[in-house]
């Protein structure tokens, strides 16, 4: 080759790896423990999500919890049940915003600094 085909080729390679680093966020900055912001529900004020790695969670609430399964796709966070259920929330910095089945009111958990 040539020193500008070469020059060309490593841009190339250069901007390929870029593009990869940059499109492909680690899921692992999701994982934490994400609380109830929101006093507009009861039932859902004192709740808690927990985002493992391997996608796995578990949200609580005073007296239940439920496990489920998350991802993350085009900055939103997909919240799979076991029964088949989704409910999707949307990421913004620290905070998760869910729109909850059976209230009019979105939820908001922000994420627990860890010690």
């Amino acid at each position: 080759m040539t020193n500008s085909k070469s020059s060309l080729f490593a841009l190339a390679c250069l901007m390929l790896v870029l593009v990869l680093t940059f499109s492909c966020a680690p899921k692992d900055i999701y994982e934490g423990i994400y609380k109830a912001e929101d006093k507009t529900s009861q039932k859902y004020c004192n709740s808690q999500i927990e985002l493992m790695e391997k996608g796995l969670a578990v949200w609580r609430v005073p007296d239940d919890e439920v496990s489920f399964r998350w991802d993350i796709k085009d900055g939103e966070i997909w919240l799979s049940t076991k029964s088949g259920g989704i409910i999707i929330g949307k990421i913004k910095d620290e905070t998760i915003q869910i729109k909850l089945p059976g209230i009019k009111a979105v939820c908001s958990f922000k994420k627990v600094p860890v010690e």
